[in-house]
């Protein structure tokens, strides 16, 4: 879908919740999930919207510790009209929707 941009200020917002503190630990994620997604979904409801997924196997929750996942995705939800990244988060699975394949050239 192209560049698209996270502003420090949204990273901000996004990490300020007490319950998001350890998502500054894992900040590489998210280009790593935009890069090279195992998925990308159709926003359900938001028809410019679309998730990106990628399976990690660890997490950090300190600078200096980290725990092992199951099974777990990193999600960032982009805007394709305005070109920014809506959100991130972590998930134990994949949303329902379309799945997103790219138009062959």
């Amino acid at each position: 879908h192209g560049e698209v941009n996270l502003s420090e200020k949204k990273w901000s917002l996004i990490c300020s919740q007490p319950e998001r503190r350890y998502y500054k630990y894992n900040g590489e994620k998210v280009p790593t999930t935009l890069i090279n997604p195992d998925h990308v979904r159709h926003h359900k409801v938001m028809p410019t919207q679309f998730l990106y997924y990628k399976k990690f196997d660890r997490y950090k929750i300190t600078e200096t510790s980290e725990i092992r996942l199951r099974s777990g995705f990193c999600c960032v939800i982009i805007d394709v009209s305005t070109k920014r990244i809506c959100t991130v988060f972590p998930t134990r699975r994949i949303k329902k929707g379309r799945e997103f394949r790219p138009k062959e050239s």
